[in-house]
């Protein structure tokens, strides 16, 4: 979500998410872990417009600070 900048206006249905960026068969694990981060108060991921299906980031320096504390891979550009 963070290489495809979707934060802010830019909000994207999980489905779209996990199509664009996951192989077939990591897809089902990647719509479960997305809709866990959304009810996680601590993840950079919000829902948005009323739809729990359509998610954000809450900032892209939170998503950077996330991925940081939890070992994760920041894309290039971003750190």
């Amino acid at each position: 979500m963070l290489r495809k900048r979707i934060v802010g206006g830019h909000n994207k249905q999980i489905d779209t998410i996990v199509n664009m960026v996951l192989p077939s068969h990591e897809q089902g694990r990647g719509r479960q872990l997305l809709e866990e981060l959304v009810t996680d108060p601590d993840a950079p991921i919000e829902a948005y417009g009323g739809q729990r299906n359509a998610v954000r980031l809450t900032s892209i320096s939170d998503a950077v600070d996330y991925l940081k504390e939890n070992g994760g891979d920041v894309p290039f550009g971003f750190d």
